[in-house]
């Protein structure tokens, strides 16, 4: 399952963006209304939770500066990442995320649509804060 946003432009240059972004404590601020968040102990990650939905966790993986912050899932029992992408352009930048998920059928199905809304949630709230 792959998933790609818009490109979400903002008035930051990239690095204060990527700056922004590595700053594990913003996505609180950048996930939908009614999401349960909490950062891992060890600062590396955090999990959510969507409303009728199991709770999904993304451990930091990689960050080149100022370019990427990739994520993954924490566990072993799913396969996915989710990349936050930022580019220049010109003094200013712009962010978009590059999920991939590789899933059995069965979860596919079932995390889908819920997942694209997510996504698609969070580039909203992303246009909203950046």
């Amino acid at each position: 399952m792959k998933f790609e946003s818009e490109k979400i432009p903002s008035h930051k240059s990239q690095k204060e963006l990527f700056d922004f972004l590595s700053d594990l404590r913003n996505y609180e601020n950048l996930m939908p209304e009614n999401t349960e968040f909490s950062l891992h102990e060890s600062g590396e990650g955090f999990a959510f939770q969507l409303k009728g939905m199991p709770k999904v966790g993304l451990k930091l993986r990689e960050k080149q500066e100022p370019d990427f912050i990739l994520f993954e899932s924490p566990t072993n029992n799913l396969n996915y990442q989710m990349k936050v992408n930022i580019e220049s352009t010109g003094g200013n930048s712009q962010a978009y995320i590059d999920f991939i998920g590789e899933f059995n059928p069965m979860i596919e199905m079932m995390a889908k649509k819920p997942l694209t809304n997510f996504l698609e949630q969070l580039t909203a709230e992303m246009k909203e804060n950046i």
